[in-house]
């Protein structure tokens, strides 16, 4: 672990102050080839001390030049360190083939493995300006590449020969095939080279794709939140509203259990005052007048009746929550619209309102349990019935059609006194009725009945000018 962490602290020398990525990889390259040198150069050097140590061999220039090397990858790390990147990258580019070809060639110490290895050093120092300058200018530094590899390649056997102290036999040897010699070390140079740049514009579009993936992922990521957060206000506000909703039910039952408690309470109690004395003993029958009578029957007749009013909302309230599961089966709409017609006749010839019925297309029909929705259907026409009840001249319509999103829609029009607003919000709450003697449960048991048909019902009223009642298929 302890490693992981260097490695890494050392890698990210001096990339604080680049903020684009590409830069600070190259910086993080930077610091990781001086690192990787560093510490081969130290294992090389302690190696070679102790060796030489032992043999009592004299201390080489090759000896050196790691040392001097070693002093180099060191010093580039300290600059990277203290927010001198470039200098580093530079260093580590152009120095190291000073250190081991231009320095040992000019000052005439050439050893003859230098004729083996330095076409390799040349073309990995030709290679690394590519890897540690500046990424966004791939194509100059391509051609820069190549420029310096041939300026190092074409030149820099000819200085050593030169410059050479000593004749050594292998470059009479390489001298005997030098074109084949150049052009094999060129063609390498030319295959990594031009393998690198491939692989680094490859890695550049490949980024660049990554980036566009991940601003789409990013406006996708933002649109999931809005929608999230819009879902969470929705919820809330469905939570409120059956919050709410609870609340009215609850109101409007305790309204009708004490409507009818009230009453039966008090009547009970002139009841038993009538039956008892000052004392509040009971009178024998004899004492008892024929006017308490008639009033104690009276008021047991009203408690009768208010006692079976709380039995019938009862009754309502069970009706409510036991709909039963529909018979699906098709329904041909003329056909129900004709059984509704008969239904009604006679009420509609006594009360004079005029009925119309349209059916579009003719043969419409529509996947339901008839007997349910029959009764929906009642229910909204009885409710018109009775908004219509002082109009002049009523207008009861019955229309169905397939809408405009390919739904079956019945709708039950009436010309009556029509809907406050404050009375929609709350018409398919249960038991809820602005008709002293209606339970209130109709149009949310019609309600009901839609849903279990996987539709709904819905209202649309103007005050003064009638209401409209929408069964949606």
């Amino acid at each position: 672990m302890q490693k992981i962490n260097i490695w890494n602290y050392i890698s990210n020398f001096g990339i604080t102050g680049e903020n684009r990525q590409l830069s600070q990889r190259t910086i993080v390259l930077s610091n990781q080839l001086n690192f990787v040198m560093f510490i081969t150069m130290f294992l090389l050097l302690l190696t070679t001390v102790i060796t030489l140590h032992i043999t009592k061999l004299p201390i080489y220039y090759g000896t050196l030049r790691v040392a001097v090397l070693l002093i180099l990858n060191f010093v580039n790390l300290i600059l990277a360190r203290y927010g001198f990147p470039l200098i580093s990258k530079l260093s580590l580019i152009y120095l190291p083939p000073v250190v081991f070809l231009l320095g040992p060639t000019l000052i005439g110490y050439v050893e003859e493995e230098s004729y083996t290895y330095y076409p390799y050093v040349i073309i990995c120092a030709s290679v690394i300006p590519q890897l540690l300058l500046q990424p966004h200018k791939e194509k100059f530094l391509f051609w820069f590449s190549l420029a310096y590899y041939f300026i190092l390649t074409i030149f820099i056997d000819r200085i050593m020969v030169h410059y050479s102290a000593v004749s050594f036999p292998i470059v009479d040897r390489i001298n005997t095939f030098y074109p084949f010699y150049k052009i094999a070390h060129i063609t390498l140079f030319l295959f990594i080279n031009a393998s690198i740049y491939y692989l680094r514009m490859l890695n550049f579009r490949f980024e660049d794709e990554l980036n566009r993936k991940n601003k789409e992922l990013d406006f996708q990521n933002e649109e999931l939140r809005v929608q999230k957060d819009e879902i969470e206000r929705q919820k809330d506000e469905l939570v409120n509203k059956e919050i709410n909703t609870w609340q009215k039910l609850v109101n409007i039952i305790s309204h009708e259990i004490v409507n009818s408690a009230i009453p039966i309470t008090n009547l009970a109690g002139m009841t038993g005052q009538m039956l008892e004395d000052e004392s509040g003993t009971v009178l024998k029958s004899e004492k008892i007048g024929e006017e308490a009578i008639e009033d104690i029957h009276h008021s047991l007749k009203i408690i009768e009746s208010r006692t079976q009013g709380l039995i019938n909302f009862v009754k309502a309230a069970k009706d409510l929550t036991h709909i039963p599961k529909p018979n699906i089966r098709k329904i041909n709409l003329r056909d129900l619209f004709e059984r509704i017609t008969i239904l009604y006749q006679a009420k509609f010839k006594e009360t004079g309102i005029q009925f119309d019925k349209q059916i579009t297309p003719a043969d419409l029909c529509i996947d339901a349990d008839l007997e349910l929705i029959e009764q929906v259907i009642i229910n909204l026409i009885q409710n018109a019935l009775e908004a219509m009840h002082q109009t002049s001249s009523p207008v009861l319509s019955v229309i169905a059609l397939k809408n405009e999103s390919g739904q079956v829609q019945i709708s039950i029009s009436d010309n009556g006194t029509g809907i406050k607003d404050e009375v929609l919000e709350r018409i398919f709450l249960p038991f809820y009725s602005t008709k002293t003697s209606n339970s209130g449960i109709g149009l949310s048991i019609s309600q009901q009945i839609m849903m279990v048909h996987n539709g709904r019902l819905e209202v649309s009223s103007e005050p003064g000018r009638g209401a409209t009642f929408y069964m949606l298929f």
